[in-house]
């Protein structure tokens, strides 16, 4: 190598890096830039949310958890009924019983007595109702600062700036605190089915919480969303929003009120903020862990959409296409319509097929080579899939305590996160190095190019809300390296850096972004996102690519990658300040007087002790469905059975109906009924249960207990009727015979204490 060729090599290896981490600052500024951290003090003018305001509120009515139907509970309503009238408003209680609308899945359907907090502030010439809408109740296990604590007290300091403003809205602005959402959403479904507020034309603002930090993220709407997302991405003050996540929330297991407003013909925007997601449902989800900055972004978003969507037409805004929207610094966000995205996917393809067919005629590329790289890109894609879906399983094979943890995130997920990035450049980054020389680097270049292409197309036909994470970066990409070939050679990296800014601007952040959901849906996103980043950087990464053993950048790559895992661990806390979850479930058959210890999962190292069989089958394993374990036959406590009173047994024109009263004779907050026998309809406090007459399970019976009647298809047949009753108060297992207290750094979660009995008819 001469000497002019040496200082070039030396230009082109700075150019590279400097261009590389540029790009990088750039992904981390999108990261930082939809990152709340502003916190409005108590002394903010009145007609402004403050955070510290609102916070005041949690720590009042969030300090023990308050599930629906215990004391904690309806204390909880009456401060929160309270407050709303010191502020001049007229609450109103809706006393209804809910029925769940999510799909049970064969278990018995979910009902409950429920509880709802409404209150208006009304219009001057509505033309529809806003609502402010979250829930009061909490899981057993904890205190529900965050879910949805937060929310509550957003909704309360929200009424409160109205209040002080003193200026009416156009349009009715209805306060909505619904009950008994962790039981089933079963006070939205009342809410939606009875209540005069629910008909009409409405916008419905509802906060949640799956973590306790981090950005309040508009995760989904209703459909036919543009006036929605529009008046959202112009009002809000912070609107973090993708509509990827959309279809990314058909993946986990978690849902919220939207899913009962929705199907009353409600427009819906459903945020939440999900960082620290360790807390969720966890006897931590207190005061002390609430984020001043999240509770205030998703305030400041409420209280501006709330005087945005009150002072409009709602007629305009509640109807229109579907939008594909996303976030780009500073503060935008991006919006389009689905048609466009379907066009956009289309357009990314054939910019990358005119760059395939210039470098071909410049002689940098074979045809054959680069269908050849195309098809091997989807190695380290499948790869970067297959080993983010194992990678929870084997911390937990690492260290085994990790299994206790509910959402899947560490107390201290940041090392873990960056392992998991790590990984899926070390993935990459062999492929490239074992083909490089065999396919070449332009074409396994142009073929990762291609690939984030196609994947563009094919979501910007069957999901364009997702389409825009490959499309725009492809299309980018694809454009730079047109002009790179077109451009004198000193311009080409920097010309190179600029086409993969879409890259860095989105791929980047949503793969660092969705890591919180959970490190067991790391295959889903994170690292299938971070590869097609990689593969768009590969122009890039060539030019810094070492000439000699270059084997060393996949094995350091490799190195790096199990350091941050092993630092993670390490560093990951598990003590009585960080503890983990477990479950345990007492089941006593009254008619046999036997009993047995139960979990509703893969019981963990604490569990164990108890033993460990499969109890799907078995009249006890209903507690938690079919995915119960059985762990061993426990001592008989002292526990009285479940009651059935026959109300009434009548047989009319073939068809035997049976009323009948089951009530719990010691208080349990859930009763429910199964029914062996070909059963047509089964209806529990006048509500039909619906698809499957087979069963119930009711939330909040009180002490007389809940009616029910079924009736029956053939009069002549016997049915049997067996009653269960279930509390869920954790403190109550240490009062249970060869209970044995978990370790300091366990909980009790998903805690079931429940006695059944058999009632032949």
């Amino acid at each position: 190598m001469t000497s002019d060729e040496h200082v070039s090599r030396r230009r082109s290896l700075a150019a590279g890096l400097l261009a590389l981490g540029v790009l990088l600052l750039i992904a981390v500024g999108a990261i930082r830039d939809t990152t709340p951290v502003a916190v409005s003090p108590a002394t903010a003018p009145d007609r402004e949310f403050s955070a510290q305001r609102a916070f005041t509120q949690v720590e009042r009515f969030a300090v023990k958890p308050h599930p629906v139907g215990t004391a904690e509970h309806t204390r909880v309503r009456e401060y929160l009924v309270g407050e709303l009238r010191r502020l001049g408003l007229r609450p109103e209680v809706q006393e209804a019983v809910g029925v769940s609308p999510i799909d049970e899945r064969g278990d018995p359907i979910t009902a409950g007595r429920v509880f709802n907090i409404v209150t208006v502030i009304p219009g001057t010439a509505p033309t529809g109702r806003v609502f402010v809408t979250a829930h009061y109740d909490s899981v057993p296990e904890g205190p529900g600062a965050n879910d949805d604590g937060a929310g509550t007290a957003s909704a309360i300091e929200t009424a409160r700036a109205l209040v002080a403003d003193g200026e009416r809205l156009r349009n009715d602005i209805v306060f909505l605190i619904t009950d008994a959402e962790e039981a089933g959403l079963l006070g939205s479904e009342a809410f939606v089915k009875d209540h005069p507020l629910a008909r009409g034309r409405s916008v419905v603002l509802n906060n949640e919480a799956r973590g306790a930090k981090g950005p309040v993220l508009m995760f989904r709407s209703t459909e036919s969303n543009s006036g929605l997302i529009s008046m959202f991405g112009s009002a809000a003050p912070m609107p973090v929003a993708d509509s990827v996540y959309a279809e990314l929330m058909k993946l986990l297991n978690n849902d919220t009120d939207f899913t009962a407003f929705k199907p009353g013909g409600m427009a819906v925007l459903d945020s939440a903020y999900a960082n620290a997601g360790t807390l969720y449902h966890s006897v931590l989800d207190d005061p002390a862990h609430v984020d001043l900055a999240a509770l205030q972004q998703m305030g400041d978003n409420t209280l501006a959409l709330v005087r945005a969507f009150g002072g409009t037409d709602l007629a305009r805004l509640t109807t229109g296409n579907d939008l594909v929207y996303f976030n780009l610094p500073p503060g935008l966000l991006v919006r389009y319509p689905t048609w466009a995205a379907t066009l956009l996917g289309a357009v990314a393809p054939l910019a990358a097929l005119a760059l395939i067919l210039l470098a071909r005629r410049r002689g940098v590329v074979t045809l054959r080579r680069t269908l050849l790289g195309t098809a091997l890109a989807l190695i380290p894609i499948g790869l970067g899939v297959a080993v983010g879906i194992y990678f929870w399983d084997l911390l937990k094979a690492i260290r085994p305590e990790l299994s206790g943890t509910a959402t899947t995130t560490p107390y201290r997920p940041e090392l873990l996160w960056l392992a998991v990035l790590t990984l899926a450049g070390t993935i990459l980054i062999a492929w490239y190095t074992l083909l490089r020389r065999r396919v070449g680097p332009a074409e396994l270049a142009l073929g990762m190019l291609t690939c984030v292409a196609l994947i563009g197309l094919g979501l910007g036909i069957v999901s364009p809300g997702a389409s825009h994470l490959a499309a725009w970066p492809a299309l980018g990409a694809a454009l730079g390296g047109l002009a790179a070939l077109r451009c004198p050679p000193r311009w080409r990296v920097l010309v190179l850096a600029a086409a993969l800014v879409p890259g860095a601007l989105i791929l980047l952040p949503s793969a660092w972004n969705s890591l919180p959901t959970g490190l067991q849906y790391a295959g889903y996103a994170p690292m299938p996102l971070m590869i097609l980043f990689g593969g768009l950087l590969l122009p890039l990464i060539e030019v810094v690519w070492p000439r000699r053993r270059t084997p060393l950048i996949p094995l350091t790559a490799l190195v790096v990658s199990i350091a941050l895992v092993a630092a993670g661990l390490l560093v990951e806390p598990i003590d009585k300040e960080h503890p983990r979850r477990t479950s345990l479930a007492y089941g006593l058959d009254a008619d046999t007087g036997k009993a047995v210890w139960l979990t509703s999962k893969a019981p963990d190292q604490w569990a164990r002790r108890y033993g460990g069989a499969d109890a799907t089958g078995r009249p006890l394993a209903e507690l938690w469905g079919g995915g119960s374990k059985l762990l061993s036959q426990a001592k008989t406590a002292a526990l009285p059975a479940p009651s059935l009173r026959v109300l009434a047994d009548t047989t009319r024109q073939g068809v035997r109906t049976l009323r009948v009263r089951i009530r719990s004779e010691r208080g349990a907050d859930m009763i429910g009924l199964r029914v062996y026998g070909d059963t047509a309809t089964l209806t529990v406090e006048d509500r039909s249960i619906t698809p499957d007459p087979a069963g119930f399970v009711f939330h909040a019976p009180g002490p007389a207990g809940v009616e029910a009647s079924l009736t029956i298809k053939a009069p002549g047949d016997k049915v049997r009727l067996r009653v269960t009753d279930t509390s869920r108060n954790p403190s109550e297992m240490s009062a249970l015979p060869g209970f044995i207290a978990p370790p300091d750094w366990l909980f009790l979660g998903d805690t079931r204490i429940s006695v059944t009995k058999a009632y032949p008819m």
